[in-house]
């Protein structure tokens, strides 16, 4: 190392002394830099071309692990597709197979959530699961209960046919959680309106009254 141009002033050289240092560069997705993964020698020498292609070959393999483990992040992320509306509220809409290995990632990220966010009332949207005795029921109906013993009033819509008359096998009722026939209701039941962008615009009749009263009394004036 105090021989190499590029390490002689580093002061980890200073440090360790006459070593031999091998390293090779670790590249995630679009070749970005993640770092270097290094190996020392107790004594100074010149590296084979074989150990520096071994050290290649386990920096290409470090940076794909490192690619699997963005990815897997980003897949969990879009499993579980939070949707905040404010005041307390947010949606959860489901789609697809609710299988055992992503009924764990699902509830595991929305009790934190909750947590974190202060969730009061928790809507999901059934509408988009894929209906499987074995894949859906029980840990949908576990999900329900465990948000309920966090403090999160759960509204539950979007229930299809098929999907009710499995609840309905493992005993759901209006009792254990609020069922609402569509979003919007399920929204009303909350205490919330769904509203086009007109009707945000549009003011309300006491609006109106009150800006006709004020350009009464700035006339009078």
């Amino acid at each position: 190392m105090k021989t190499d141009e590029r390490t002689k002033d580093m002061w980890i050289t200073e440090d360790i002394g006459e070593r031999a240092v091998i390293g090779a560069p670790i590249y995630i997705q679009d070749s970005q830099s993640f770092g270097t993964i290094c190996g020392m020698d107790l004594y100074p020498r010149k590296f084979t071309r074989k150990e520096h292609h071994l050290f290649k070959m386990m920096a290409d393999l470090l940076g794909s692990v490192i690619d699997a483990d963005i990815e897997q992040r980003r897949v969990e992320s879009a499993a579980v597709p939070l949707v905040p509306l404010g005041q307390g509220v947010t949606i959860l809409p489901l789609t697809g197979l609710f299988s055992e290995q992503r009924a764990r990632l699902v509830v595991d990220k929305v009790l934190r959530y909750c947590a974190e966010e202060d969730v009061d009332y928790m809507i999901i949207d059934s509408s988009g699961l894929i209906t499987e005795e074995s894949e859906m029921t029980d840990k949908l109906l576990y999900l329900i209960e465990c948000l309920i013993l966090v403090g999160a009033e759960t509204v539950l819509t979007g229930v299809r046919p098929d999907q009710a008359q499995l609840l309905h096998k493992q005993n759901l009722s209006a009792d254990r959680v609020a069922i609402a026939p569509s979003m919007p209701e399920a929204l009303r039941r909350i205490g919330l309106k769904l509203t086009t962008s007109a009707e945000e615009l549009e003011p309300s009749a006491q609006e109106k009254v009150e800006a006709e009263q004020k350009k009464e009394e700035q006339e009078q004036q």
